[in-house]
């Protein structure tokens, strides 16, 4: 099973406009784009969360029926934490922390701040509260079911376990980083940083972009913190894949250090492989050309599962000719080919499941398939977890969700008048 950790739909605490989060996503098309293809080359995709703030973004992107659809086949999974982070004055380092609303706060005024720590059910009601999408009573209510039954609450406490010395490990394991923190922090020990007041903590968000006075030195130790509290969700969900961006690839660089692997990761990879004149049926689908129903017909047509299957396998003899004739046979109407663009679709193909060298900047910048932006300008690979799920802290390994089957009874998007089974779904 292909399964991604789609961080970049991951929405992170804030105290101030986490609106602006969403609201980006909404408005970006190369999100709708993304959605869409993602769904169309993972069997599954998990996004992690804590106040569920990406329900209103899915549910406006692809539309109520699709949205529960995804979420009860488990086709897209909410994996839940409910703890944050942040380096705290006065010798304290890195901290966990939750917050709650404040005595004064009325309980019937819904804080998508504080959802992240709130109670699944709690969080649930306070993010459907606050949702500008019209919704009755009863539709609020099958919403809430529906998650209650299907959003995975990960165990925070040990996901966390270790993260600390795991992540200051990094740092003083790996020259580049270490050098870096030097400069003004010689001989200071990790948790007693300069530029921190005694009664200060700085909260770590990868939306909001440094104060012009803050550390640098603070903001990299936490930075190096969150990509590892990503890796280790990644782990425990079993992610073949993760999103990430060029911090992701430096903290991996630095575990390659640190553990005496060498850094241009040259075992990692056999080879990158590229495919040229694909259809770009992401952009199709952000342009309102592919409908959400056709968008899920073709996600659970044989053929789609079969290209899912053999991208899982690295597809190491496949000519160019062949990946691009599996994936028209993916969309399975030719008109709708020619009146999409295309794009070049690139993938690296793994050296085998023993290769345990980490992702490096020099093998990424060659697999710029896989170029994700996050909320600010720069590009990245997505990283094979089967590479950076090694270098994760020592903890239990949760049973990844499963997914559950669809009804094949449903009438096909095509316009046939068929059964889906009787039809693309044959």
């Amino acid at each position: 099973m292909r399964r991604v950790l789609a961080t970049d739909f991951g929405i992170w605490p804030m105290l101030q406009h986490l609106e602006r989060a969403s609201d980006h996503m909404i408005a970006t098309s190369e999100y709708w784009a993304r959605l869409a293809n993602y769904l169309l080359l993972y069997d599954q995709i998990v996004i992690p969360t804590g106040n569920l703030q990406i329900l209103p973004v899915l549910r406006l992107m692809v539309g109520e029926a699709a949205f529960d659809e995804l979420v009860r086949t488990r086709s897209i999974v909410f994996a839940r934490f409910d703890q944050w982070f942040g380096y705290a004055g006065n010798g304290e380092g890195l901290v966990y922390f939750q917050i709650s609303d404040g005595p004064n706060h009325p309980t019937s005024t819904p804080n998508i701040a504080t959802a992240f720590f709130k109670p699944l059910d709690l969080a649930i009601t306070d993010m459907l509260s606050a949702s500008n999408l019209p919704s009755t009573a009863e539709r609020k209510a099958e919403i809430k079911n529906l998650l209650l039954d299907n959003v995975v609450q990960l165990p925070t406490p040990v996901i966390t376990e270790g993260l600390r010395d795991e992540s200051y490990k990094d740092v003083l394991g790996s020259p580049h980083l270490r050098d870096f923190l030097s400069l003004r922090n010689s001989g200071r020990s990790l948790d007693a940083l300069r530029d921190i007041r005694p009664d200060q903590m700085v909260v770590f968000n990868p939306h909001v972009p440094p104060e012009p006075n803050s550390s640098r030195e603070i903001r990299a130790v936490l930075r190096v913190v969150f990509e590892n509290f990503l890796l280790s969700i990644g782990g425990h969900v079993e992610s073949t894949e993760i999103t990430g961006d060029a911090d992701t690839l430096n903290v991996l660089l630095a575990k390659g250090q640190r553990l005496g692997y060498s850094p241009e990761g040259n075992q990692a990879f056999a080879q990158i492989q590229k495919i040229s004149g694909v259809p770009d049926l992401g952009a199709a689908f952000a342009a309102k050309q592919i409908s959400p129903t056709q968008l899920l017909d073709l996600r659970n047509s044989k053929h789609a599962q079969a290209l899912r299957d053999w991208f899982a396998l690295g597809a190491p003899s496949a000519t160019e000719e062949e990946t691009v004739r599996r994936y028209i046979e993916t969309i399975g109407k030719p008109g709708l080919v020619d009146s999409v663009p295309t794009k070049i679709l690139r993938f690296a193909t793994t050296a085998g499941l023993g290769a345990i060298e980490p992702i490096t900047g020099a093998i990424a910048s060659a697999a710029d398939t896989f170029l994700l932006s996050k909320w600010f300008p720069g590009k990245s690979p997505r990283l094979f977890m089967k590479q950076a799920k090694v270098m994760l802290t020592n903890s239990p390994v949760i049973q990844p969700p499963l997914m559950r089957g669809r009804d094949r009874n449903k009438p096909c998007s095509c316009g046939s008048g068929k059964k889906f089974k009787k039809c693309c779904g044959r």
